[in-house]
């Protein structure tokens, strides 16, 4: 004889054969009043159980999306700082180089504004 513990009919059957054997030693007039009330209890303790559990797993599953809403604000602000941080690197190592050549930001305008010149003329 297989348990069917997956319905509640298969639950409830369980339980009648173990407890009936541990309700076989009281007397028969008390026996049935207390197995119905076991019976209740047990049932009512078991709704109880499923309903909290159906709380607990939505407030988890809310907590959760909380959290991976959080994480990814973070990731995009710490991807913001990263691009600062690397454009303010690139300017520290473009006056590197300016003032490794001897050449200043004036001199490259210059350059560039009489190659147009160049061009225009042409």
């Amino acid at each position: 004889m297989a348990i069917d513990l997956s319905t509640p009919e298969g639950r409830s059957n369980y339980l009648n054969d173990k407890l009936s054997d541990l309700i076989n030693g009281v007397d028969s007039t008390y026996g049935n009043i207390i197995f119905d009330e076991l019976l209740k209890r047990i049932d009512s303790t078991i709704k109880d159980f499923n309903s909290e559990m159906e709380l607990v797993f939505e407030e988890l599953k809310a907590n959760e999306k909380k959290k991976q809403s959080v994480l990814l604000k973070f990731k995009k602000n710490n991807n913001t700082d990263l691009n600062q941080e690397e454009e303010r690197q690139k300017k520290e190592w473009e006056k590197k180089l300016l003032d490794l050549y001897g050449r200043d930001s004036k001199a490259i305008n210059n350059d560039t504004n009489e190659t147009k010149k160049g061009e225009d003329k042409k």
